[in-house]
């Protein structure tokens, strides 16, 4: 499972363009294809953010050769899930 979670500082630090120290700005880079995909939509923008990155990275993990052998051959499932921290709930947006 890939799992998003409410209000997630990694995504809004993505949203907010401004530079990071360390590493993290490798998994804000990540993150930024999901933040452009999501601007404009409807809805709360970091929760569509954070769910735009789940997909994308529900895609990147499909597009590995052993990952997608092992779909294929029903041996795995990769899904992906949304935890609002205010409700205690996951939920599966795939």
């Amino acid at each position: 499972m890939v799992l998003g979670y409410e209000n997630c500082g990694a995504v809004k630090a993505a949203m907010a363009g401004k530079p990071v120290p360390g590493q993290i700005g490798s998994i804000i880079a990540a993150i930024k294809p999901a933040v452009e995909g999501a601007k404009g939509k409807p809805g709360n923008p970091v929760e569509n953010a954070v769910k735009a990155n789940v997909f994308q990275q529900i895609k990147i993990l499909n597009s590995s050769p052993v990952i997608s052998q092992l779909v294929q051959e029903n041996k795995l499932k990769v899904v992906g899930g949304y935890y609002d921290l205010d409700e205690g709930k996951v939920y599966l947006i795939s």
